[in-house]
This record gives C-alpha cells, sequence and structure tokens, in this order.
C-alpha cells in the first residue's frame, strides 16, 4: 500500500515537470525536485525489496511478487537518472536536465501500469489504471505547487504564470478524480457495508476532490495580488487533506480492492 502510494506521488511530480512551463522557472527548483524524486523512488525500491515472498503456488501471489520485481527495478532507474539530472540542472544544462524529467515521467507511468495490473482483481486494469493516474496527477499538482510557491522566497522576481498553472491543473486533476471515483462507485457501492468503509470513503472525498477545488479558488483570488506566499501556506494546508483522503482511499482499496 505504501509502495504504490509512493509510485502515485513520484508520478504526479514528474508530470508536472514535463507539463508546467519550465522556461519560467529557475534552475534551482529543479535541481531540488529531483532529489526529492530521488529519495521517493530510492524508498518505493527498499519497501518493494523488504516485502516478503509468501507462497509461490498462489497465482496472484506469484504475479505480484514478479510485478514488485519489475517495478524494483524501474525504481531504481528512476533514482538513478534523478541523481543525473540533479547534476545537470545544478550545471545549469537544461537539456540533459529536461531529457531527465522526461524519462522520470515515463519509469514513474511504466511503475503505475505495472502496479495497476498486479491490482486489477475484481475492478479491472481500466479503472485501475485510471485511478492511479487521477490520484498522481492530484498529489503532484497539491505538492509540487505548494513547492514551488515557497521557491518565491529564493526567486522573488519569478513570474506567477508557473503557480497559476498549478490551479488548472488542480481543477482537472479533482475533476478526473471525481470521474474515477463515480465509476467505481457506480459498479461497487454494494460493497460498500460497513460504517468505517463509509467513514474512509468520506475522508478520501473530502481530501482528495472537494478540499483540493476550495484550495484551487481560494489561491486563484490570492495569486490576483501577487500574494504567493499565501498562496503557498492554502496548498500546504490543502496537501494534508489530500494525504489524508489518499491514504484513505488506499486503505479503501486494500480492503475492497477497488481504487474508489
Amino acid at each position: 500500500m505504501t509502495a504504490t502510494f509512493l509510485i502515485r506521488l513520484s508520478l504526479g511530480i514528474a508530470a508536472m515537470w514535463v507539463l508546467m512551463p519550465r522556461n519560467e522557472v529557475t534552475d534551482g527548483f529543479f535541481r531540488i525536485q529531483l532529489r526529492v524524486v530521488l529519495g521517493l523512488a530510492v524508498l518505493t525500491a527498499l519497501l518493494l525489496s523488504a516485502l516478503p515472498e509468501g507462497g509461490a503456488d498462489d497465482p496472484e501471489t506469484l504475479l505480484r511478487r514478479q510485478t514488485d520485481g519489475r517495478i524494483f527495478w524501474l525504481q531504481c532507474g528512476m533514482a538513478a537518472t534523478a541523481y543525473f539530472g540533479s547534476i545537470c540542472w545544478a550545471l545549469g544544462r537544461r537539456r540533459p536536465g529536461t531529457i531527465s524529467i522526461f524519462v522520470i515521467a515515463g519509469l514513474g507511468l511504466l511503475s503505475l501500469v505495472a502496479d495497476s495490473y498486479a491490482d486489477a482483481g475484481v475492478s479491472g486494469m481500466s479503472l485501475q489504471l485510471i485511478g492511479g493516474v487521477s490520484s498522481a496527477l492530484v498529489l503532484g499538482s497539491i505538492l509540487t505547487g505548494m513547492l514551488l510557491g515557497h521557491w518565491y522566497l529564493t526567486s522573488p522576481t519569478m513570474s506567477t504564470r508557473p503557480l497559476k498553472f498549478f490551479i488548472t491543473m488542480i481543477v482537472f486533476a479533482c475533476a478526473l478524480r471525481a470521474v474515477s471515483t463515480g465509476i467505481a462507485w457506480a459498479a461497487h457501492k454494494d460493497l460498500l457495508q460497513q460504517t468505517t468503509q463509509t467513514i474512509w470513503i468520506s475522508l478520501r472525498i473530502a481530501g482528495a476532490i472537494v478540499a483540493p477545488l476550495i484550495a484551487a479558488a481560494m489561491t486563484h483570488q490570492v495569486l490576483r495580488y501577487r500574494n504567493t506566499q499565501s498562496a503557498t501556506g492554502i496548498l500546504f494546508a490543502c496537501l494534508i487533506m489530500v494525504f489524508m483522503g489518499e491514504m484513505s482511499a488506499a486503505l479503501l482499496e486494500g480492503d475492497l480492492s477497488v481504487p474508489f
């Protein structure tokens, strides 16, 4: 469960790097961001390498073990690329640094696809993949937007357009997440029979869909006055809610094998 969360988080961050207006952001931001993903990739690889092997005769367990092995090497490749990319951005080599960003995003997407395939179960591969991608985008847009807001302390003259970009991405990610949750609800709502499960899905909707939309609206208002630090504070508070929502979704998925 934790490894899946980290895979989605890493992919979401890398996706934001690919989509955001990089030319308007100073090199130091990407240098530090790549080190963040380096740490996430190493932690994911360590978690996967430490998982118990279980019974080899169980087809599901065997598939999970084989998939975890592939994801382990993908995460190792991501960590190595992030290390190389951080050096490139530190030296001001934007072209190889940008290439490393795209490679990391590709490795992250492959990791998510593999993880979704192993967890297809009751819900099927398509719903797992849509849920994983939407979760990654919500996590990535909130976290990267918040960290970019902090970067304005270092580069106060930087344009606010990159930060405004994240408002659009948050709204898009929440819309996709709402669609994913709606599909899962329509197809598998009969599985929600316990009070605990109802609480989890309530936290999931409030934390990872409603709260980011409210934060996006508030951030849009404060950025009209170029108040980047207030925007950062809003996104930081929202990040806590998103983490709670996504972890509630992970608990629910672990219980019901459905990505609500």
